[in-house]
């Protein structure tokens, strides 16, 4: 499994957040399809942005960053309380220990 932290943004001016972490987590299983090949996924609430850890399975950084930015984007095209939001960071995560 490869990591990838996400932070989506409301659009300007800066509006409320959607309800709960636990809801944006939903929505993001909803929107996944088996090719996204995501395994897990943790949502927490900065002030104005969602910070998002999505693990899925992918050969390397480079793909995880690309099946993950599909998900953000699909999910934050479907979801109504998502509408008007951005991915601001899509970055993979390489969580291996260095070769001693």
């Amino acid at each position: 499994m490869v990591p990838v932290v996400v932070r989506i943004a409301p659009p300007p001016p800066a509006g409320g957040l959607v309800s709960t972490a636990a809801s944006v987590e939903s929505m993001i299983w909803a929107a996944a399809l088996p090719q996204d090949c995501l395994e897990h996924l943790t949502v927490a609430r900065d002030d104005e942005y969602l910070s998002i850890v999505v693990f899925v399975k992918a050969h390397d950084l480079a793909h995880a960053e690309e099946q993950v930015d599909r998900l953000m984007q699909r999910t934050l095209g479907q979801a109504p309380p998502l509408v008007g939001w951005a991915v601001t960071e899509c970055t993979g995560a390489d969580l291996r220990r260095p070769p001693q």
